[in-house]
């Protein structure tokens, strides 16, 4: 598995100019970790959520009423979710908070690390015995 991180930054703001980050990340998997991830359901697995992202989770799961949980299950889609899938074809992620886009680096760093670690031990599944001593 390859990680592909760019980092770039752009303005935004029509009288006031404010930087934006960018943080274009792509997550290429060999075949064999592909065919794995299909396997075992991996592709909607949630690799970062934004801060945005788990308070409308939560306020949806909290009652309120039918049309406020709906408002929140919204508002947690338009808000920034990484799962395998999306990571494998693409995700781009830009804000204005610094430290919020690198914490979904760091995130999405760690996922794949996670992910890497969870593909290699399935692979051992293949029916071999091993013998430790203790």
């Amino acid at each position: 598995m390859q990680l592909r991180l760019r980092r770039s930054q752009k303005t935004s703001g029509l009288l006031s100019k404010v930087a934006v980050f960018v943080l274009d990340a792509r997550a290429e998997l060999r075949h064999e970790e592909a065919e794995y991830v299909r396997k075992y359901g991996l592709g909607k697995e949630v690799v970062y959520a934004s801060e945005a992202a788990k308070s409308h989770a939560a306020a949806a799961s909290s009652g309120g009423g039918l049309f406020r949980t709906l408002k929140e299950l919204a508002l947690t889609k338009l808000s920034l979710v990484i799962t395998v899938d999306s990571l494998t074809r693409g995700q781009l992620i830009e804000g204005k908070d610094l430290s919020e886009i690198m914490a979904a680096e760091e995130a999405v760093m760690t996922a794949c690390q996670n992910l890497k670690g969870f593909l290699a031990t399935a692979a051992t599944f293949d029916g071999r015995e091993q013998v430790f001593d203790i």
